[in-house]
């Protein structure tokens, strides 16, 4: 019963160190703290993102007189509908 103990352990122990080399290597960190700071971060952006898509229309160029871009972002409001 004991060595089956000492065995669950060793199994989450290992378990646990894969998991931590698998964070490092794919996030390049293992620290749950900044793993949550990165994630956070990029809410925030999503977030500012759909704000601006919600805000702005894409239109081709070809619409405005605008030299040497592709595209231009005008508010939805100066646009007709």
């Amino acid at each position: 019963m004991e060595s089956s103990i000492a065995e669950n352990l060793e199994s989450q122990i290992v378990n646990l160190y894969k998991e931590k080399e698998e964070l490092e290597s794919n996030l390049g960190t293992s620290d749950a703290d900044m793993i949550l700071k990165e994630f956070y971060q990029l809410e925030s952006d999503l977030n500012r993102l759909y704000k601006f898509k919600e805000n702005y229309k894409r239109i081709d160029t070809k619409q405005v007189i605008v030299e040497s871009i592709r595209a231009a972002y005008i508010p939805n409001h100066r646009l007709s509908k």
